[in-house]
């Protein structure tokens, strides 16, 4: 079921320019800290996928919002909330991982010491903090869905 968004003008959304990112990994290290309060890249809600053999080639890959995660969680542990970013209720996820394999980028994951899934929650501080603009927030009108 679609959300229909009658008070919102804008949607703000995670836009990749793969071609500017250094690789650096400071956007992974912000996301941890800031929802974990630790230095932990693992539980970052975003990868950066390096392209080996090519040095220097990265691939941010970042959650685009899409909704299949919540379509599948047998719980209803995930909800859309009313700025369109997808949300985990900590409260009654069981950690079941269905919603995992079905993210196309990959940025729905477990991890060994959480007790729930890891998905962004549209926060936007990598984009605060890369300095190549290789993840920026890109926002366009928001259409009302029927």
């Amino acid at each position: 079921m679609q959300q229909v968004f009658k008070d919102i003008m804008e949607i703000k959304r995670i836009k990749v320019i793969s071609a500017k990112c250094s690789g650096c990994r400071l956007c992974m290290q912000i996301c941890a800290i800031s929802h974990f309060q630790e230095t932990n890249p693992k539980k970052a809600a975003l990868r950066i996928e390096a392209h080996f053999p090519q040095p220097g080639v990265y691939k941010p890959k970042v959650c685009t919002q899409c909704g299949k995660c919540m379509e599948v969680c047998p719980e209803g542990a995930i909800y859309r909330r009313d700025d369109g970013a997808f949300i985990v209720l900590v409260e009654k996820c069981t950690n079941c991982g269905e919603c995992v394999p079905v993210c196309k980028p990959g940025v729905v994951f477990q991890h060994r010491d959480i007790g729930h899934v890891i998905i962004c929650d549209n926060c936007f501080k990598c984009t605060d903090l890369c300095n190549t603009g290789a993840i920026t927030v890109h926002t366009r009108p928001a259409k009302e869905s029927k």
